[in-house]
């Protein structure tokens, strides 16, 4: 809870010194976000209860950039009893490259963290420490994003080289109003080697979203979006809640 506290303090300390920093270039930039539910990739990586995130971007130029993030999430602790991990920590490391009027490609190194308390499991249970190697491509409203793992993938034995591609698509209506729409595919690898189970059977999916955007002006703006995936609610429900969704969910949010 101390992150929601500290990215509630965030969005009312940026959104009053906005003004004052609106003239000058940033080498860093980002963002800090309060939300009832976090829902990444498809799924409520709080189960259902209200998050928090920050990040950080360094160099919004062409060039080396790195990118440091931390939200609160849930999944962990549901998943496996015992344990106590209550953050995930993103760092990107990676090359941005300019193009045409609007356009915009990034590659680079991602590396998912997970730091808490981890209680032994019978059977061991390794972390769900992640590494992705990701492109990315962008052109006005239009983007496009393929993440395949490196490592086994958030603990899924034998999943090495499981990915996800994340299309987006962004049309402003005026200057306050925006309409988007994903499309989200995750395709996952290998077979189980304790059971033999079908890692691409159990653990793909596709996912899919509709979002309005109201700006509030001074950098804050408020997401309404809805999610919904094909996950299989045998495989993607914790404690009876189906982190597959549906779900509705509402993101305050301030740039700076």
């Amino acid at each position: 809870m101390r992150l929601i506290h500290l990215a509630v303090a965030g969005v009312l300390a940026a959104g009053a010194s906005g003004s004052l920093r609106a003239d000058e270039p940033n080498w860093v930039y980002g963002y800090a976000q309060v939300m009832n539910n976090y829902v990444s990739r498809g799924l409520s990586q709080s189960v259902g209860a209200a998050s928090a995130q920050v990040e950080l971007d360094v160099n919004p130029g062409a060039g080396l950039y790195a990118n440091l993030s931390a939200v609160h999430i849930g999944w962990v602790d549901e998943l496996w009893p015992g344990d106590s991990v209550h953050v995930e920590v993103d760092g990107v490391l990676g090359w941005r490259g300019l193009w045409a009027r609007d356009g915009e490609w990034k590659a680079g190194v991602l590396r998912l963290q997970f730091p808490g308390r981890y209680a032994p499991q019978s059977p061991p249970v390794t972390r769900p420490d992640t590494t992705e190697v990701f492109g990315y491509v962008r052109w006005r409203g239009l983007s496009a994003r393929l993440n395949v793992a490196v490592t086994d993938a958030f603990a899924t034995p034998d999943s090495r080289g499981a990915w996800y591609l994340d299309l987006n698509a962004t049309r402003p209506l005026d200057e306050v109003w925006s309409l988007g729409a994903h499309l989200g595919r995750r395709q996952s690898r290998g077979t189980n080697p304790d059971t033999g189970a079908d890692n691409a059977r159990l653990f793909s999916y596709t996912d899919y979203k509709l979002s309005v955007t109201r700006s509030l002006g001074a950098r804050r703006s408020l997401t309404l979006a809805y999610t919904w995936t094909t996950a299989n609610p045998a495989i993607y429900t914790l404690d009876g809640y189906r982190v597959g969704g549906p779900h509705l969910s509402a993101v305050l949010e301030q740039d700076f």
